[in-house]
C-alpha cells in the first residue's frame, strides 16, 4: 500500500502542475529574474525547490506521527480505514478543482492562512536577499503556503500512520511538483504561458480524478 500511495503522491504533484504555477509561479519567475545567469539561476531552482520539498515532509512527518501516536494509544484500525477513504475522496475533490469547474478545495485552502500571515513577512525579507543560498530558507518558509495540492496529499500521508512513510509521502509528493518548479524558474513567464492552456488544466485535472477514482476502488 505505501508504495502505491508514494506514486499516487508522485502523479499528483506532477498533474498539479498548473494549480503549483498558479500558486508559486510568482515567486519563482522573481527569483529566475534576479539570477545574474544560468548557472545562478539554477542553483536558486534547486534551493527553493529543495525548501519546500523538506517542508512538505516536516509536515507529513508531522501530520502521519500524530496519528501514529494516536493509534497506538487506542489502537483503532477504523481510524486508519477512514483516513485511507479520506485521502481518496480528497484526490477525487482535487482532481475536480484542478480542473477549474468548481473551485471546491477553497475553504481547504483557507485552513492555513493563520499561520501563513505568520511566515509570510519574513519570506518576503528573504526575497529580498539576492545571495543564491537565501533560495533555501526561501523555500522552507514557502513550502507552508496555504495549497489545496498540498493539504490533499497530506491526508494521504497522515493515513500511512507512520512519520516515516507519511514524509516520504510528501516527499514523493515534491518531486513530482520539482520539475515543473525548476522549468519555472529558468523559462519564467513563458512556462506560465503553456500551462495556463485550459485543455492542460482538464487534462491534468482528470488525471488526478481518475487516481482517485483508482485509490477508491482499491478500498472497495
Amino acid at each position: 500500500m505505501f508504495q502505491s500511495d508514494y506514486a499516487a503522491a508522485f502523479i499528483t504533484g506532477l498533474f498539479g502542475a498548473s494549480h503549483c504555477i498558479a500558486m508559486c509561479g510568482g515567486i519563482a519567475c522573481v527569483l529566475g529574474q534576479r539570477a545574474s545567469n544560468a548557472s545562478s539561476k539554477l542553483a536558486v531552482s534547486i534551493g527553493f525547490n529543495l525548501g519546500r520539498i523538506i517542508s512538505y515532509s516536516i509536515a507529513g512527518a508531522i501530520v502521519a506521527g500524530s496519528i501514529q501516536a494516536i493509534s497506538n494509544v487506542h489502537r483503532s484500525a477504523y481510524m486508519l480505514s477512514i483516513l485511507q477513504w479520506l485521502a481518496a475522496i480528497m484526490l477525487i475533490l482535487l482532481g475536480i478543482h484542478l480542473t477549474r469547474w468548481w473551485s471546491v478545495l477553497n475553504p481547504v485552502e483557507s485552513m492555513g492562512k493563520g499561520l501563513w500571515r505568520k511566515i509570510q513577512p519574513r519570506a518576503s525579507r528573504l526575497l529580498a536577499v539576492q545571495h543564491p543560498l537565501s533560495s533555501i530558507p526561501l523555500g522552507l518558509l514557502w513550502g507552508w503556503l496555504p495549497c489545496g495540492l498540498v493539504y490533499s496529499n497530506l491526508t494521504l500521508s497522515a493515513s500511512q500512520a507512520n512519520w516515516l512513510a507519511g514524509a516520504g509521502v510528501m516527499f514523493s509528493f515534491g518531486m513530482g511538483t520539482f520539475s515543473v518548479m525548476l522549468a519555472t524558474v529558468l523559462l519564467g513567464q513563458q512556462l506560465n504561458h503553456v500551462m495556463g492552456h485550459r485543455w492542460l488544466q482538464v487534462g491534468s485535472g482528470l488525471m488526478v480524478l481518475a487516481l482517485g477514482v483508482y485509490q477508491v476502488v482499491t478500498l472497495l
